[in-house]
């Protein structure tokens, strides 16, 4: 598959891959930008680059992840990224899912147990992943970004061993629970157990969103777990071997 650099031009881009414009958003640019090249946006708008270039990719090509290039980034730019792809799956994603859900399963009215079944299994994903990056706003990236503040010297050694004496990123991953997993439970439970005589157009709408959901989460979780987390233990040995 072809991939996109940085003499590539933005429109062209979109037109070869429309599931990226939620991608380029959470990156700072809207749409607008005439014939300019991914290189011409980035310097008038102050966005990296490499980044912009590398994240796009990455979501553009399933099999794509250049995990040495994607260290080199710093810890603030990625939980930058990262806080903006939470925004989008609550302020979008999520209430989007949710109002064609019930125009979904408001079609079949009367109550049945494919009904039941797949408003309990939805309900049961959505609230724990709201929970779960609610955890990571709350408490795993102050922790990161005070983390790295110690290392450059930026911020007091003594108040952040105050502020998280048994902490680290091991610890946090103990509640990084795997949300691609219950994704793929979802939408499975959705395939195989709809309502009998649902309507077509609105379950496929809603299971379009889903699969747009999915696709993003796991890409949402690499970055996490494979660029994120590596980052982390190694400024987490930095702040062991300079005591």
């Amino acid at each position: 598959m072809e991939l996109f650099n940085e003499n590539s031009k933005l429109a062209s881009v979109i037109h070869k891959d429309h599931s990226l414009l939620p991608v380029i958003n959470r990156l700072g640019i809207k749409l607008g930008f005439g014939d300019k090249t991914i290189r011409n946006i980035c310097e008038e708008k102050g966005i990296d680059l490499n980044f912009f270039v590398e994240t796009i990719n990455v979501f553009h090509y399933e099999a794509y992840f250049p995990e040495k290039r994607l260290l080199d980034f710093s810890v603030s730019m990625v939980i930058e990224y990262l806080i903006k792809t939470h925004q989008y799956y609550k302020d979008y994603l999520i209430p989007e899912n949710d109002r064609l859900i019930e125009l979904f399963l408001s079609a079949s009215p009367d109550e049945n147990t494919e009904n039941d079944l797949v408003r309990k299994f939805y309900t049961k994903f959505k609230d724990e992943f709201v929970i779960h990056i609610n955890f990571e706003e709350r408490e795993m990236f102050p922790y990161i970004l005070e983390l790295n503040r110690v290392v450059e010297n930026r911020a007091s050694r003594e108040q952040f061993k105050q502020r998280y004496p048994e902490y680290s990123i091991s610890s946090f991953e103990k509640e990084h629970s795997n949300m691609d997993d219950k994704m793929d439970d979802l939408t499975n439970i959705i395939i195989k157990y709809l309502p009998p005589n649902y309507d077509q157009n609105r379950g496929n709408a809603f299971l379009a969103n889903l699969f747009m959901f999915e696709k993003d989460l796991k890409n949402h979780s690499r970055i996490e777990d494979h660029i994120m987390i590596p980052k982390v233990k190694q400024l987490e040995k930095l702040l062991v071997s300079n005591e």
